[in-house]
Order: structure tokens, then sequence, then C-alpha cells
């Protein structure tokens, strides 16, 4: 699954697989903003359909919050 994740990330972001990590954020992504964020969150609780409530979508910062914010849904984001 972490695979996926990491693909929506590269088409929302427009950056290369290689670029993404788990601390990948707004300091490494220079489209990680917030218009992007939204689309992003969107694409992700479409694609693990799941809904992230408002305390957890102010929490994200990187791409381990996502994952983390995943696993605490019951989605197996692997390592």
């Amino acid at each position: 699954m972490t695979s996926k994740l990491y693909e929506i990330i590269s088409k929302i972001m427009n950056v290369s697989l290689s670029e993404i990590n788990d601390t990948s954020g707004p300091e490494t992504i220079e489209t990680w903003d917030s218009f992007n964020v939204y689309v992003l969150l969107n694409e992700i609780e479409t694609e693990f359909n799941v809904r992230f409530t408002l305390d957890e979508s102010l929490d994200i910062k990187n791409v381990g919050d996502f994952k983390r914010h995943l696993k605490n849904h019951g989605v197996n984001v692997g390592s």
C-alpha cells in the first residue's frame, strides 16, 4: 500500500517517486502547499475509503503523518 500512497503523492505534487519518503513535506516538496494538500487529502480518502477528521487533517505535516493516520483507520500502508 505504501507504493499506492507514494503514487498518489507523486501525481498530485508532480514529483518523481524517488523524491518521496516518510519525511517528505513542504520543506522538501516545492509544490506541497495548502491547495495541493487539500487535493491530496481528497485523493487519499477516496483511494483508501477513509475519512480524516479535521484534527487529523490539520496534524498532517508530511508523508509519515499520512501513513500514521491511515494506519489508525485500519489501512495497512506497510513500512
